[in-house]
């Protein structure tokens, strides 16, 4: 019995190799280095839910939302689902966000550009649990000071360069500022500055480090809410771990919760465009 489970593990590790000739082959595998330290783990060479950058996830309400991302570039394209839910606690809150599921579907040229070992370079994935705690620590009128700890799991697997299948976490503090009203519109101003951590695969560099720096301006008008927020890491390899996002998001509220359509695009390290539409369910 024990000679046919070992030549079924034989048998599976060769077929199992062979499988992956096309990528030994492309990225010139050595036969005994980790596939792992081949890889890049940064913004600009995994998917775009691999490495989110953190924010201050504020509201006065609690609800659920669930989000759908389109892509609007050709070459990695991809469909998206996203759950959250939001608990409002007056000067605590709590944010939960499942990143369900993704379909995506990329070219051969972007596949052995991040490594990738999905030959297909198409399928369904689902994605990573982030969790942000932010608590209020000062309050004046109309001035505030949050801090806020965030962390991600590792249910995101690798092979496909769309997640990191590690943790990661962060501490960032938030400062937000209103003005009350200005010409009919109330402008709020939120800047986010701190630090983010996640792990790697490579044996000599565990981690990477970097530093977290948003700003977040929102302007409303009786039901309507209109933001543009700009997303910064700064890591510390400077490959392709300098990420700088740019977020636009026009919110419409109703008597059960709020529409929202969003776009963001890369601006650096960040190869990406797509667009965003949400529902959002209050609560309480």
């Amino acid at each position: 019995m024990r000679r046919v489970l070992l030549i079924a593990l034989v048998l599976f590790s060769f077929n199992a190799q062979a499988q992956l000739d096309w990528w030994n082959q492309i990225h010139n595998w050595d036969g005994a280095t980790p596939w792992t330290q081949y890889m890049k783990y940064s913004h600009a060479y995994l998917g775009p839910n691999a490495i989110p950058i953190p924010t201050l996830q504020r509201s006065d309400r609690s609800y659920f939302k669930s989000s759908s991302q389109m892509s609007l570039i050709e070459d990695d394209s991809f469909l998206s689902l996203h759950n959250e839910l939001h608990w409002d606690r007056g000067h605590t809150q709590i944010h939960i966000t499942h990143q369900s599921i993704e379909y995506y579907r990329t070219s051969t040229e972007l596949r052995d550009y991040r490594i990738s070992r999905d030959e297909d370079s198409e399928g369904v994935l689902a994605g990573d649990v982030l969790i942000d705690i932010s608590t209020r620590l000062w309050e004046r009128d109309l001035e505030a000071l949050w801090f806020t700890f965030h962390t991600k799991t590792a249910a995101g697997p690798l092979p496909q360069a769309r997640f990191t299948d590690a943790p990661g976490y962060a501490f960032f503090f938030s400062h937000q500022k209103s003005f009350g009203d200005i010409g009919r519109w109330e402008p709020t101003i939120t800047t986010d500055a701190g630090f983010q951590v996640y792990q790697t695969h490579w044996i000599d560099y565990p981690q990477n480090d970097g530093f977290v720096g948003n700003i977040r301006l929102q302007l409303q008008k009786e039901e309507t809410i209109v933001r543009a927020q700009v997303r910064t890491f700064s890591g510390y390899f400077q490959d392709g771990d300098w990420p700088r996002l740019l977020e636009l998001q026009w919110n419409h509220n109703l008597a059960f919760g709020q529409t929202q359509l969003g776009w963001t695009r890369g601006l650096n390290d960040y190869p990406f465009s797509f667009l965003t539409v949400g529902l959002v369910c209050w609560l309480d």
